[in-house]
């Protein structure tokens, strides 16, 4: 019995072990101005939606914030847990929640519309909106189900039906909620034209005596007799088209260029206020409904929200480009709160998350600012788009982090730059970032922009060089001149312009000269190999191609067209090349790269386009060096939104020769493979006294444990889906414990 307790307990070590080793996140800490950061890898925060849900179902409401990201990628769920007392907003970062959320792009808006408790979401979809019923449990988790691909209405009540999807501007932000006070979610919507707002009703009451349908009729063609004109609002207008008159239905080309209405009964009157950003505005306007439940009447507008009705009160809203305001509880006191934070990518995007408490002690509300970072305060935050690169900048033996840009925008100025965080840790075991600049080297007096960062020595002078690839194409080359920060800037020394624009380098030897070439990603989702024809002092590139190893990372087409931005990482497993390439969409792929006598006649083997099944926002950029002296790799993953994610010795990356010696791996043997039903483990050569074998899928949660004690052993898969899995295999000998990662396909 005793030794059963003992294996039991090794197994269930070595499960914690191994589950940590595949997806651990935050274990290194990070400094900013003397300040540690409490979830420095928590993604970064752009243009923001803000709402709540009750995340680990412990009573609080978390906040779930969507990020709209860039304008060229899909938006991301951002997930952060509520560990505050009443009336505090702190919050930890629960990244691994956000693949329970649905991809999305333009909006989402968190919402409950069955009244069941839970918030529901609302997303943009091609002009329209979907809707994703919430059917989590504490059992179950997080999850969401599909109930509406897209909302239609109907735009003729008074007349013959006119039932089409419901117009919402994927650029602006709808108003959703209980318009009429009956109990269900109506929706305001600016029209196709732009100039006036909708009102669909919801006629789930009316019809069923309940909430949880999503039946909508146009009950007001110009909702609060207002329109909108270029940052501001003109009041008592109302179109020929109005509902009884003439039915124009909603036309499909968006001439709005967009707007964002957060509905709030700002006095308790049940009626329903509005506070309304407009793009290209810097200002929010909050608009007074006089009118009555049946006849919205706006009568008064101010462009000093939230100083209204009082003068003074608080700072009012002023982001550079269109911000917009949300509606939810923030400290946990059960009063929502406002934050406000820009819908567009040419806008703040470090502080671009102004706080309001709610610290009204009536039924009326009362916010008073108090910060412009919320949540990003305790981020790397780099504004839009990371690029990471680590390599030992001051010469002391650990690697330090730089972190390249698109930029941050300020006053309506974009300015990209290189952010150096130096490894200060005190083992090489235990990396500790701090932050040293945000303008390494001094490169913003360069003017450029999207700086993609890579290094290596390629002057062979025995010092690291920087190279830096731009959004025109050009490459840029940091020379080294010796000793701490001293770099010489060469102008597009190398005469590269790539074909495509977006230039995304890294600095490979793929063809096996010993000489550093240059691999470039590219906007067209392409990697441009240009050889290094120079000499070892003096380098100098050529193109060979522009569509190296038949690669193609395109993402889906958006409203900008078909877009890739390739983002190459090459790198070595023992004699073989691998390949991890990010997107637009923040996907990872990974690739087998052909010896270097065959890379100009051979495709690259795609092993995985969804690697890991990892997907950390749009803009995938990838950094894959071990940073902790444990022979491992680890993996940095920036993305659109200026933030990073760390895994620390993400194994499911690499292949088994990078985990366990050859021969150890050969002494092993799982089979068959692809399995269906079965596994079959034998051991070969190692007197053991026991192990544990661990199925995990790419995500690292573990699926299957099972106890070995024979070195020929069958083990039933229990009721796996099929896809590829990692078996983890410990053996514990007298002396030592070994442990060898097979990838394995279930079919």
């Amino acid at each position: 019995m005793l030794r059963l307790l003992f294996i039991l307990l090794f197994a269930f070590l070595s499960k914690i072990t191994i589950a940590q080793l595949l997806v651990a996140r935050d274990t290194i800490p990070v400094i900013e101005n003397g300040y540690l950061l409490k979830m420095p890898w928590a993604n970064g925060i752009n243009h923001a939606n803000i709402g709540n849900i009750d995340l680990n179902f412990d009573g609080k409401k978390d906040l779930v914030v969507f990020d709209r990201v860039s304008q060229y990628s899909v938006g991301r769920f951002r997930c952060f847990i509520n560990v505050g007392t009443v009336g505090q907003a702190k919050y930890v970062s629960d990244p691994e929640l956000s693949y329970h959320f649905p991809f999305a792009s333009g909006w989402a808006v968190c919402l409950d519309y069955n009244c069941d408790g839970k918030e529901d979401l609302f997303c943009s979809v091609n002009g329209g909106v979907s809707v994703y019923k919430n059917i989590s449990t504490s059992t179950t988790g997080i999850n969401f189900v599909l109930v509406k691909s897209i909302l239609n209405s109907d735009y003729n009540p008074a007349g013959p039906p006119a039932i089409y999807p419901l117009y919402a501007s994927s650029i602006g932000v709808p108003g959703l909620a209980d318009i009429d006070f009956d109990g269900d979610i109506d929706i305001l919507t600016f029209s196709a034209g732009g100039y006036y707002i909708e009102y669909h009703k919801n006629m789930s009451k009316e019809l069923y005596g309940n909430c949880d349908s999503l039946i909508y009729k146009e009950a007001d063609a110009c909702w609060g007799k207002i329109t909108e004109q270029s940052c501001g609002i003109n009041l008592y207008q109302c179109p020929i088209n109005k509902i009884g008159e003439q039915f124009f239905p909603p036309i499909e080309k968006n001439r709005h260029a967009g707007s964002c209405l957060m509905c709030i009964d700002a006095n308790k009157d049940s009626l329903m206020d509005l506070v309304m950003g407009d793009i290209f505005c810097n200002t929010v306007q909050f608009a007074s409904n006089t009118g009555s439940i049946t006849n919205a009447v706006i009568s008064d507008t101010t462009m000093q929200y939230p100083n209204y009705p009082n003068k003074n009160n608080t700072q009012r809203i002023k982001i550079d480009n269109f911000p917009c305001a949300y509606y939810a509880d923030c400290d946990g006191d059960g009063k929502k709160d406002l934050v406000a934070s820009p819908n567009t990518y040419s806008s703040e995007n470090t502080k671009s998350m102004w706080y309001y408490k709610n610290t009204s002690l009536t039924n009326t509300v009362n916010f008073q600012f108090v910060k412009n970072n919320l949540l990003q305060e305790e981020m790397i935050e780099v504004g839009q788009n990371s690029y990471p690169v680590v390599f030992d900048y001051n010469n002391d033996g650990k690697k330090d982090l730089l972190i390249g840009n698109w930029g941050y925008y300020n006053n309506g100025a974009l300015t990209s730059e290189l952010t150096l965080y130096k490894n200060v840790g005190t083992t090489l075991a235990q990396p500790v970032y701090s932050l040293i600049t945000r303008d390494f080297a001094g490169i913003s007096t360069q003017g450029l922009i999207n700086i993609a960062p890579t290094v290596g020595d390629i002057d062979t002078d025995g010092d690291i060089d920087i190279c830096i690839g731009t959004s025109n194409g050009k490459i840029h080359w940091l020379e080294n001149l010796g000793g701490v920060n001293n770099y010489l800037f060469h102008n597009n020394s190398f005469s590269i312009t790539t074909q495509s624009a977006g230039a995304a380098p890294q600095l490979f030897d793929i063809d096996g000269d010993g000489k550093l070439d240059l691999m470039i990603g590219t906007k067209n989702g392409r990697v441009a190999y240009y050889k290094n024809i120079g000499s070892a002092t003096v380098p100098s590139f050529s193109l060979i191609t522009n569509y190296f190893g038949s690669i193609d990372v395109k993402g889906d087409i958006n409203y900008y067209g078909i877009d890739g931005y390739a983002i190459p990482y090459f790198y070595k497993v023992g004699s073989a090349t691998k390949l991890l390439l990010g997107n637009v969409n923040g996907q990872i792929y990974y690739y087998d790269v052909p010896v270097p006598s065959a890379i100009l006649t051979t495709s690259c083997n795609l092993i995985s386009a969804t690697t890991n099944n990892l997907n950390e926002g749009g803009q995938a950029t990838i950094c894959f060096e071990d940073v902790n002296n444990d022979n491992k790799r680890d993996l940095f993953v920036g993305n659109g939104s200026g933030g990073l994610s760390f895994f620390s010795s993400a194994s499911p990356f690499v292949g088994v020769e990078e985990l366990t010696p050859l021969e150890l791996h050969n002494q092993v043997n799982l089979f068959p493979n692809p399995a269906t039903d079965h596994l079959q483990l034998t051991i070969n050569g190692i007197d053991f006294e026991h192990g544990a074998l661990v199925l995990y899928d790419l995500l690292g949660k573990e699926i299957q444990t099972e106890i070995i004690s024979e070195n020929s052993q069958a083990f039933l898969l229990n009721k796996i889906n099929s896809g590829i899995y990692f078996a983890k295999i410990n053996i514990y000998t007298k002396s030592q414990t070994v442990s060898v990662t097979k990838k394995i396909i279930i079919n």
